[in-house]
C-alpha cells in the first residue's frame, strides 16, 4: 500500500513540473531536438531553410497604410487611402477622393453597372504604396482591365478577398499579375479563371511594381519618383 502511494505522489509531481512549465521553447535557427530547460525533455524544431507558407497580412478597419500587401519579391508596400484618379480620355476628375471603393470611383454605381466603360482609369499612386478597390457583386456580370500604356504603367494588378493580396498563390488571391504593358485581367460571376461569387466581398490591387518588388516610375523604369501613374482600360457588362 505505501509503495502504490509513493509511486502516486511520484507520479503527481512529474504531473505538477511538467504543467507548471508553460514557456514556449524557442528554437532560435536550431533543427533536431531541442532540450527544455529545468526537464529533461526536449521538444522537435524544424529543418533549416524551410519555408513558411504565404501569411496573409492582418487587416485593420476600414482603409489604414498599416494594411500591407502581401510581398513580391521579398518587398511589401503601404495601402494608399486617397488620391488622384483620372479617366481618360474624357479627362474626367483628377481631384483628391478616396481610392477605396470600385462603385463610388466609377459613377456610385454596383458592379457590373459601372459607369466610364471603356475609358482608362489612371491612377497617381505614391511610391511604396498600392491601391485597393472594394466591389460586391450582387447581379451577374463581368470587368475587364487592360493596361494602357498611353495614360499610365501597366503595373502589378490582382483580385483578392482581402486589400493588398498582390501575391499569386497566397491564400485569399484568386488572380495576380506582375507589371506589364500587355496585362489583362477579366473578372467574372460566370467563367474564367478570376471567378467571384454573388454576395461577396472582392478587391482589385493596383500598384506600380516589377515582379523583383521594385518601385517603379511612370514609363516601367526604377527611380526615386515620388509617384507613379498605372492605368487599365477598363470595360463592364451583364451577363
Amino acid at each position: 500500500m505505501k509503495r502504490i502511494v509513493l509511486i502516486i505522489a511520484a507520479f503527481v509531481g512529474i504531473f505538477v513540473s511538467l504543467t507548471a512549465y508553460a514557456e514556449p521553447v524557442n528554437c532560435n535557427g536550431a533543427t533536431g531536438n531541442v532540450p527544455i530547460p529545468g526537464t529533461q525533455l526536449s521538444v522537435p524544431c524544424p529543418p533549416a531553410g524551410t519555408n513558411p507558407p504565404p501569411v496573409t497580412p492582418p487587416q485593420s478597419t476600414g482603409c489604414s497604410p498599416s494594411q500591407f500587401s502581401t510581398p513580391i519579391g521579398g518587398k511589401t508596400f503601404q495601402r494608399q487611402c486617397a488620391g488622384s484618379v483620372i479617366m481618360q480620355p474624357s479627362a474626367v476628375g483628377g481631384g483628391i477622393v478616396a481610392l477605396t471603393d470600385l462603385g463610388s470611383l466609377f459613377g456610385n454605381k454596383p458592379f457590373p453597372n459601372y459607369l466610364y466603360s471603356g475609358q482608362s482609369p489612371t491612377f497617381y499612386i505614391d511610391s511604396g504604396y498600392y491601391v485597393a478597390l472594394a466591389f460586391t457583386p450582387n447581379a451577374n456580370g463581368l470587368i475587364k482591365f487592360t493596361a494602357n500604356n498611353s495614360y499610365g504603367d501597366g503595373g502589378a494588378i490582382s483580385l483578392s478577398t482581402f486589400a493588398g493580396g498582390l501575391t499569386y498563390g497566397a491564400p485569399g488571391v484568386i488572380c495576380a499579375l506582375t507589371g506589364g504593358g500587355l496585362n489583362s485581367m477579366i473578372v467574372s460571376t460566370s467563367t474564367g479563371m478570376c471567378r467571384v461569387a454573388l454576395g461577396q466581398t472582392y478587391y482589385i490591387n493596383l500598384a506600380d511594381t516589377n515582379a523583383n518588388g521594385d518601385q517603379l516610375c511612370f514609363g516601367g523604369t526604377t527611380g526615386a519618383c515620388t509617384q507613379s501613374r498605372v492605368s487599365y482600360a477598363f470595360t463592364a457588362r451583364a451577363q
